[in-house]
């Protein structure tokens, strides 16, 4: 089971990953549509709403960066399983380096709730 353990982390966090490269994507599509819908609207809000669509963009930038980390601890834990002495640093590197990727993505996404709060004020009281 040892030789197992350093695959576990990474294929665990890659379906909530994606989960969320695929509801941030949806968000970020009805946000650019709104957009088009809205171009001659008021300045403040095609301001606000051009930020929130960046802050997409980063969010799903970092998602995909995730992804490509927790995909490659797990082909360096498929590696590393066949040396002898099992050294998972590598492993234990690129999964760190997925999971603080992740980390920036929740905190744009947060980032990005609190600004589109700012769009109905009505609503947040």
């Amino acid at each position: 089971m040892e030789k197992i353990a350093p695959w576990l982390t990474p294929l665990i966090l890659l379906p909530g990953v994606a989960l969320l490269i695929l509801s941030t994507s949806a968000r970020y599509n009805q946000l650019r549509e709104d957009y088009r819908n809205r171009r001659e609207g008021d300045p403040e809000t095609l301001h606000l709403q051009l930020s929130r669509a960046l802050l997409f963009r980063n969010t799903l930038v970092s998602l995909y960066v995730s992804v490509g980390f927790l995909a490659a601890a797990v082909l360096a834990a498929g590696l590393v399983t066949q040396l002898p002495g099992n050294p998972d640093l590598p492993v234990l590197l690129l999964t760190c380096t997925g999971i603080l990727s992740l980390i920036y993505a929740a905190i744009q996404l947060i980032r990005e709730s609190l600004l589109s709060a700012r769009l109905f004020p009505d609503e947040t009281t």
